[in-house]
């Protein structure tokens, strides 16, 4: 897994993201349009007042009004991972437990970085950690979280249901 480029839009709204990707991925589009799979957080889908449409109802449509541009497919889960498990798929991505490192980010993504430097477990008062992410510097988590779901997605620590692992039997 190779991480390039990171996209920081404080103070910003789903619109203003989909435009920004769309002004970075000019670069790239050559005539072709690019797939796009699109991965995130399942609580997008909740409304913020009865009128408004969805975040991913707004992406959807930026992506509907782009299909010259990008072939887009959405990788999105009906619930989120528990946050326990998409820290550990994480975690076995950087460094495994044979000292292998599956994913290699740009040094450019600062915030990235610093996320993945910083960010770590709740304690209680006698500094035992907790199941949640410390979550108290408004800066910390989001990008992280945001690495988290695709990672959860597509390297998971466990098995999807229906599949079977290991030799067949006969």
């Amino acid at each position: 897994m190779f991480i390039l480029e990171e996209m920081i839009l404080p103070d910003s709204n789903t619109l203003a993201a989909c435009g920004e990707l769309l002004s970075r991925t000019q670069k790239w589009n050559n005539g072709f349009a690019l797939n796009i799979h699109v991965y995130g957080d399942a609580t997008g889908e909740q409304r913020r007042t009865s009128a408004s449409p969805t975040d991913w109802q707004i992406v959807k449509d930026f992506f509907g009004r782009h299909t010259d541009r990008y072939h887009s497919s959405f990788r999105v889960p009906t619930a989120n991972p528990p946050v326990k498990d998409r820290v550990n798929c994480m975690n076995a991505l950087l460094r495994n437990h044979a000292g292998q490192h599956r994913m290699l980010v740009n040094q450019n993504c600062k915030h990235l970085i610093k996320d993945f430097e910083q960010v770590s477990w709740k304690a209680d008062p006698h500094g035992n950690s907790l199941a949640d992410l410390d979550k108290s510097d408004p800066m910390c988590t989001h990008v992280s979280d945001a690495v988290g779901y695709y990672a959860a997605r597509e390297f998971p620590m466990r098995a999807v249901r229906g599949e079977m692992g290991g030799p067949a039997i006969l």
